[in-house]
């Protein structure tokens, strides 16, 4: 159900904040629920409503439908390695995929593969590092907030009576750290921490901003994007036959991940992709690409 993968509406506001000089003492920001600390400024707007914004916490969406395809396939089994080559029989245009090797030596049998390695995925890829901070909320909100000032955080609050704070992402690289391995740096978590202590500043409602410690979780990760910024999904044609790759949805990763994964197993199964044109995202528009390099 919604709460497996605590899915629900909700409402979403960008707020102007400053010296607090903006806004009359007293006066409370229309449509704001929790944000109304003494640095929000006069200018406020809302960015949708429980009609056009729902929320889902990723990790346990990923877990819920691996859960869900066990159930479907319970030989369904997950090999976590690092794949170093895609194993092939035949030549020309008949040679075919029946497996990749991974880093160790072994073959996991198999008639397509699918690269989907965000920033790692391929040569033509960059990410874009992001720091975040989970912190305790005093009460279950329902509005996340985009703030303008102080740095610009983004505050998403979830239904668990936590918020998930972030903002200052660093340019677009080569990723070179290992996945997993992502240096969280103490000078990036008290800057997203300074910045949402000011902008929400007297709000009763979090805790962070009542400067009551630091949040429960402190992390680092990568948003993926190709060299133009447009996802590739679809087969590699200068790879054997069944090799596939998906990646480079940014900040979108959430939102665009189900479909896209419908939409490419559709295509590997079938051959074709019925509810997603997937013309705009073709790989081959990169040339040849060197996978997981």
């Amino acid at each position: 159900g919604a709460s497996k993968i605590q899915y629900r509406r909700l409402t979403c506001a960008a707020i102007q904040v400053g010296d607090g000089s903006g806004r009359p003492a007293g006066r409370k920001l229309d449509g704001i629920e929790w944000a109304q600390g003494q640095n929000a400024m006069g200018s406020a707007r809302t960015l949708g409503d429980e009609s056009t914004i729902a929320q889902v916490h990723p990790k346990l969406l990923c877990e819920t439908m691996w859960e869900h395809a066990q159930s479907l396939t319970p030989d369904s089994k997950l090999v976590k390695g690092k794949v170093v080559s895609a194993v092939s029989e035949g030549d020309g245009p008949d040679k075919k995929v029946v497996g990749a090797r991974l880093e160790d030596g072994t073959v996991v049998e198999g008639d397509a593969l699918l690269f989907a390695c965000g920033p790692w995925t391929a040569d033509n890829m960059f990410g874009t590092k992001y720091h975040s901070l989970v912190v305790p909320t005093t009460k279950t909100l329902s509005q996340c907030v985009f703030f303008s000032g102080f740095g610009d955080p983004e505050v998403y609050v979830r239904p668990d009576n936590t918020a998930y704070c972030t903002g200052f992402p660093d340019p677009p690289v080569r990723v070179t750290e290992t996945p997993g391995e992502e240096e969280v740096r103490q000078d990036s978590i008290a800057r997203i921490q300074q910045s949402v202590e000011l902008a929400s500043s007297s709000s009763d409602d979090l805790v962070l901003a009542k400067g009551e410690g630091r949040g429960t979780l402190e992390q680092a990760c990568y948003l993926p994007s190709t060299a133009d910024g447009t996802p590739m999904m679809g087969p590699l044609k200068d790879e054997p036959l069944g090799t596939f790759v998906c990646t480079g949805h940014t900040c979108w990763g959430i939102l665009m991940g189900p479909a896209s994964g419908e939409a490419m197993a559709h295509l590997i199964a079938t051959g074709k992709s019925p509810h997603v044109n997937l013309s705009s995202f073709d790989p081959s528009r990169f040339g040849k690409l060197t996978m997981v390099p």
